[in-house]
């Protein structure tokens, strides 16, 4: 094809056709170029609404709370409770040594029991006089009119301190039962009390175990006398004779 009809009709419309293209083309261009600055605001609201909001109260409000509130009061009453201060464990045992080193007060104890004396003598009025002197003298004192009596009574006292017997009883001699009950009571005063002042008699009585031989009724207050200066001791009651003489030692 020639330039000419190159250059024809057709391309002058076609060249006609293309500055009207071109005055169209910025307009479609135009709009272009004027949307892309909107994208501006879109990119920052969305960088600084989701960076700060969620780093500054993620960050701030976990590492504060949780760290001081956790700390303290978890340490502090911890140690208080554990380790007191020493002021209070040295004061504590004080109340209990004081308490253990109070005087306590003397245990109360029974008051001691009187001695037990043993009267065996058929007459009343003798019995009876003789067991009234015996309990001034602070002695538990009993009484028995025959042997066999003073025998029974013997039974119920493990211990017997002094005995008074007189020699005739209706059921035997006194120098007999004498002799049945020293083996009872090795350790009593015996005292034979007799009306009659016999050296026979006085020898068999202090063979038979009789510490004091009595001649009645000169010899009762002489024996209390002595009762209550030693009491019914058997080593200083012994082998004694009093009388209406007085009291002297027997000399067989």
């Amino acid at each position: 094809m020639s330039e000419e009809q190159l250059s024809g009709p057709g391309a002058s419309q076609s060249g006609q056709t293309t500055p009207e293209a071109t005055a169209a083309s910025p307009p479609a261009t135009a709009p272009t170029m004027t949307s892309t600055p909107p994208a501006k605001p879109t990119t920052k609201p969305t960088a600084k609404a989701t960076t700060k909001p969620t780093t500054e109260p993620t960050t701030e409000p976990t590492t504060e709370p949780t760290t001081e509130p956790t700390t303290e009061p978890t340490t502090e009453p911890t140690v208080k409770a554990v380790s007191p201060p020493p002021d209070v464990e040295a004061a504590a045992p004080k109340p209990t040594t004081e308490a253990a080193a109070a005087p306590q007060p003397p245990a109360e104890t029974a008051p001691p029991q009187p001695l037990v004396a043993l009267v065996v003598d058929d007459e009343p009025a003798n019995r009876d006089f003789l067991m009234r002197l015996l309990e001034q003298a602070k002695l538990d004192v009993k009484g028995a009119s025959e042997g066999q009596e003073a025998l029974d009574i013997a039974l119920k006292y493990d211990e017997i301190a002094l005995l008074v017997i007189d020699h005739k009883l209706p059921d035997m001699a006194g120098v007999d039962l004498i002799t049945k009950l020293r083996a009872r009571y090795p350790k009593a005063c015996f005292i034979m009390a007799t009306m009659l002042d016999e050296r026979s008699l006085m020898d068999q009585a202090f063979s038979n175990g009789c510490n004091v031989f009595l001649v009645k009724p000169h010899g009762f207050m002489e024996l209390f006398k002595r009762l209550q200066e030693v009491g019914p001791d058997p080593e200083r009651l012994n082998r004694l004779i009093i009388d209406q003489y007085g009291l002297r030692p027997y000399r067989g």
